[in-house]
């Protein structure tokens, strides 16, 4: 396969879109070495301004371009209804201003990550007739993905599950996440104690369920365990014994090595991320309303996987220390799938290659 990759004429290139959440960007982002490999080089479309997907595309060595975005609220509320019907126009100018930019940097297929970012590029993309390729990570497909698939898009799944017609495919990880020393990674981390760790990750719509039940049990967790805990943008910073917290985690990697028990989100990068590491966790489902409905899916895909799986009810406080326990003397978790990021790029190549021959023929 390798020869046959030299044979193109690299690079081709491939534009990346999806944001406004890293469960949107890092399967993205780590799909770039094994792009590379066949030949393809990769840019980012994401949102404007300092967004985090132009962040870590930039950091990541990408050329970023921006278009507007509005996103869908799921809610009755005047602000709600205020914010949707702007999404119409807005969608409009963003897909034109994608489309300038698809035109500017003439790419060979569009990957969609899917979410509201990769909309308007998407949209551009088919009236550009560049193919795109797009990835459902919930059981469910997303709106956006859904006017993807109305879009001839090719659709991928990570969920062997999902309720949709698609290529069965996994979840792209990042390589950075794997084959990290737990020791070198509590070192550089500066927990020195022979407690369990316990890392906490909220994600970026639920730290704040999450934050209030560490802070309300701070003194029972930090009893039984070190707490390692990445917040989010939460406004207070705690100091105590046997609790470290950052608002962000760069090198997760290192957080990950470092825990012997995770409490989560049952968000789906999160769920195939710490399963493919072999870890033992809880995940903790956003209810319907808040997201749109799709985590507590993921947490019985966790649960079928080895974890457990906690639910956000009157009954959470009483069952958590419990069920981190339990965790902790369960069997690590069981990878879901193999060679994502492989699969993926190969499936994009092969775009790539059917859109060669389409071109050759009109010749």
């Amino acid at each position: 396969m390798e020869n046959a990759f030299k044979n193109f004429l690299a690079p081709h290139t491939v534009v990346l879109t999806g944001g406004g959440t890293g469960g949107h960007i890092y399967p993205n982002l780590a799909l770039i070495p094994d792009l590379a490999v066949r030949g393809m080089e990769a840019v980012y479309i994401g949102g404007e301004g300092d967004v985090l997907e132009r962040r870590l595309a930039t950091k990541a060595g990408l050329s970023y371009y921006g278009t507007e975005t509005v996103k869908l609220v799921r809610s009755m509320s005047s602000s709600a209804l205020k914010n949707n019907l702007c999404i119409p126009a807005a969608l409009k100018r963003a897909t034109n201003r994608a489309e300038d930019i698809l035109r500017h940097i003439s790419p060979d297929v569009v990957f969609s990550k899917g979410g509201f970012v990769s909309l308007p590029t998407v949209l551009a993309a088919k009236r550009l007739g560049i193919p795109v390729v797009a990835h459902e990570s919930d059981l469910t497909l997303g709106l956006a993905n859904k006017m993807a698939r109305a879009a001839g898009a090719t659709i991928l799944k990570a969920n062997p599950n999902s309720k949709f017609d698609g290529i069965f495919v996994g979840m792209p990880l990042r390589r950075a996440l794997f084959g990290v020393d737990p020791r070198e990674a509590r070192k550089r981390l500066n927990i020195c104690t022979q407690k369990p760790v316990l890392l906490v990750l909220g994600g970026s719509s639920g730290a704040k369920f999450l934050n209030d039940a560490v802070t309300k049990m701070m003194d029972v967790l930090t009893e039984q365990y070190f707490v390692l805990h990445v917040t989010g943008k939460a406004t207070e910073r705690v100091q105590r014994q046997n609790y470290a917290c950052f608002e962000y985690a760069d090198d997760i990697g290192d957080f990950y090595a470092a825990a012997d028990v995770i409490l989560s989100r049952a968000g789906a990068t999160a769920v195939f991320e710490i399963s493919a590491l072999e870890k033992r966790a809880v995940f903790v489902p956003l209810p319907k309303g808040i997201s749109r409905g799709d985590q507590p899916y993921n947490a019985a895909l966790a649960q079928s996987l080895g974890a457990v799986a906690l639910y956000q009810n009157e009954q959470f406080y009483q069952k958590l220390l419990p069920s981190i326990e339990i965790a902790l003397q369960n069997a690590p978790m069981r990878a879901l799938a193999d060679d994502a990021n492989g699969k993926i790029a190969d499936i994009i190549y092969d775009s790539i290659r059917r859109g060669v021959k389409c071109k050759d023929k009109k010749r």
